[in-house]
């Protein structure tokens, strides 16, 4: 009897064992296809699956900038416009400077910040960047009847810069400058106007632009740079990053990229960007 009791609660036991085993594999099942489809409906980890948030400054000339309409306009989103329709996304942009878009990003408020942003190491510490879209040199605008010439000739004078910029690098190259913050481009650019400061560093296409503006502006000196400008992302997101990247490599294999690049810049290409594209070197 004893013996067989203890069988009979032994199978009972493995009965409840089977059982519970059973429901821990059903269990498991179903949240690997839960992850499975969570992963399926959201392929590019976005903050709302199928929509892009983007920050952008809206005051950075040709890259980012605001149209009559009051829409966001530019290179960068004439790029995404392509890149997101073919990825079947659509896209919200939010106006903030350049500082609070990066910020974002790192709080995962934003996807992307849609600026012409310059790629530097200690940038890269807390975002991810597409790879470069443009490649540029600072340029140094002042009133046209400033009589500087070269980086030597701002001792002592007032020079705006955007605050978080890459620029602000670049003062440390003027001797005895005073360095003047503004939180956007199109605030550097009144001052200058106005005379409360006597230049303004900025990327070489935005002074362009500028000067399309203000005919009374000119660049008084330039320098190449050491990095790519282009878009960032949220650190790790490399499923969104890789697949703008692969975009721009089909919109660059069909020629949509160039003919975007072309419609903004009159310049060929910078050996540097061909280095990362060479299907641009038929630009050259």
């Amino acid at each position: 009897m004893k013996i067989d009791s203890l069988v009979k609660v032994s199978a009972a036991s493995a009965a409840v064992l089977l059982m519970l085993t059973g429901c821990g594999a059903a269990d498991s099942a179903a949240s690997g296809d839960s992850g499975s489809a969570a992963a399926d409906a959201n392929p590019y980890n976005l903050i709302t699956p199928g929509e892009v948030l983007a920050s952008t400054s809206g005051d950075q000339p040709p890259f980012a900038s605001v149209d009559e309409k009051g829409n966001p306009s530019g290179f960068i989103m004439d790029i995404n416009d392509e890149v997101f329709k073919r990825l079947d996304l659509k896209v919200t942009y939010k106006l903030s400077p350049v500082p609070a878009g990066i910020q974002g990003l790192t709080s995962q408020q934003y996807d992307m910040v849609a600026n012409g942003l310059g790629v530097t190491d200690e940038r890269k510490k807390s975002i991810d960047f597409a790879k470069g879209l443009y490649w540029s040199e600072t340029a140094l605008l002042t009133k046209e009847d400033s009589p500087a010439s070269s980086l030597d000739d701002f001792d002592g004078k007032k020079v705006a810069v955007v605050t978080g910029s890459v620029q602000v690098d670049y003062l440390k190259k003027l001797p005895g400058a005073i360095e003047t913050d503004f939180d956007g481009q199109n605030a550097a650019v009144s001052a200058l106007n106005s005379g409360s400061v006597d230049a303004f560093i900025v990327g070489g296409p935005d002074a362009e632009e500028y000067l399309k503006q203000f005919p009374d502006l000119k660049i008084a000196a330039s320098s190449p740079v050491d990095h790519a400008t282009t878009v960032a992302f949220q650190k790790g997101n490399t499923a969104f990053e890789d697949a703008y990247n692969d975009q721009v490599a089909d919109l660059i294999a069909d020629g949509t990229f160039q003919k975007i690049y072309k419609s903004y810049f009159s310049e060929a290409p910078q050996p540097q960007l061909v280095e990362i594209w060479p299907a641009l070197k038929d630009m050259q």
